[in-house]
């Protein structure tokens, strides 16, 4: 009978853990900043043959080199530290959902927009940041390491 009870109890917790997770029609699904979004239209039978993600693998980035769009470069003075936040913090307010990225880099503060993967992406939001920002020596560099959410 304990046994019985036992396994009733392993069957009801794998029930709930099971109905936690997304399936993976549901994670391509999900709406992300930045990235486009997917609609796949199926029969509710092809959900269960496919298989869940679990929160784990739904939160995880990739680490690859890619492209950024350096929007300020100034030398390793505090002025140029705080016109390089003064531009991290602009760009931010206008595009909520573009990484930006301030940092130092031996010997200057950089502030630099975006994670892509492909030089095509790059080179259309610089397009548009040269139209729609003050900032007029916008350049894309190259073999960055950036993160991409998965």
């Amino acid at each position: 009978m304990k046994k019985f009870g036992t396994i009733i109890v392993l069957l009801l917790f794998t029930a709930l853990a099971s109905a936690q997770q997304r399936t993976l029609v549901q994670e391509l699904e999900k709406r992300v900043p930045g990235r486009g979004q997917i609609n796949i239209e199926s029969d509710a039978r092809l959900d269960s043959l496919i298989g869940t993600v679990s929160e784990a693998e739904s939160g995880t980035k990739i680490k690859a080199k890619g492209y950024r769009i350096q929007v300020f470069a100034g030398n390793n003075t505090r002025a140029s530290k705080e016109k390089a936040n003064e531009v991290d913090r602009y760009l931010r307010s206008l595009y909520p959902d573009l990484p930006v990225h301030t940092e130092f880099r031996n010997p200057r503060w950089l502030c630099t927009v975006g994670d892509f993967l492909y030089y095509e992406e790059a080179y259309e939001t610089l397009r548009k940041l040269k139209k729609e920002t003050p900032y007029k020596g916008i350049i894309i560099l190259r073999n960055q390491d950036i993160t991409i959410p998965l």
